[in-house]
């Protein structure tokens, strides 16, 4: 069974007992992501978010594209939803260091 790292309203992240995944589920989008996966998209939206946290208008307005590796794809969002995302990165990744630090690997 999957191990639930953090939630919010918009979302979850879980890790996968097989595979040490991230599965980072939001909206209607699903990644599962290698830890080295994770950071990188964290702090993507990281970059993302303080770019965007004082200069969108309208914080509820879809108008914030975050480039994927994909050629022409892009997840789009508002600045609420980019917040919340951020959230569940943020707290996640807070969680695992916690983890690392109790637990060392080898």
């Amino acid at each position: 069974m999957a191990t639930f790292l953090h939630h919010n309203d918009f979302g979850y992240c879980a890790r996968c007992p097989r595979t040490y995944h991230l599965h980072v589920c939001f909206g209607n989008v699903a990644l599962a992501a290698t830890p080295a996966e994770f950071a990188e998209f964290r702090r993507t939206v990281a970059e993302t978010w303080q770019h965007h946290c004082l200069r969108t208008a309208d914080p509820e307005a879809r108008c914030i594209a975050l480039r994927t590796p994909a050629p022409r794809l892009a997840l789009v969002f508002s600045l609420v939803e980019l917040a919340q995302l951020r959230d569940i990165l943020e707290n996640t990744a807070l969680l695992l260091e916690v983890e690392e630090l109790l637990h060392p690997s080898s």
